[in-house]
């Protein structure tokens, strides 16, 4: 998880069209094998995680981007986007503003990740 003071996106460099956001919290999400037997505390612990730490930093705006690049294990992409969704769902139903990088393609971007210890978190569960 990253606190950005700003993050932009695109499908390719052909495009100009380009997602761009503010201050955010950045989740990089990668689901592995065995979440699908730990969804439940999986879904739990990622949600806890990610509501701390835009709490603590006092940013409402999370943007979720599924990155599987993070662990050799990977899960079923079914299951991976079924799984941010549900992230989402449950971070916007407490309040959060949400955006998600599309799922399942690779994209430019750039971010500029802010210098304090926390702007910078790693949770494995």
């Amino acid at each position: 998880m990253f606190h950005l003071e700003s993050f932009w996106f695109r499908r390719n460099e052909s495009e100009d069209a380009r997602t761009q956001l503010g201050e955010s919290v950045l989740v990089w999400i990668h689901s592995e094998v065995a979440d699908l037997s730990n969804h439940t505390s999986v879904l739990r612990k990622m949600v806890k995680n990610i509501r701390w730490l835009s709490q603590k930093v006092s940013c409402n705006r999370i943007i979720l981007h599924s990155f599987a690049h993070l662990d050799e294990s990977k899960a079923e992409s079914d299951f991976a986007a079924a799984l941010i969704n549900e992230v989402a769902d449950k971070l916007q139903q407490q309040g959060f503003e949400i955006h998600m990088v599309p799922f399942g393609h690779f994209f430019e971007f750039d971010m500029h990740v802010k210098g304090p210890s926390l702007a910078k978190v790693f949770k494995q569960f």
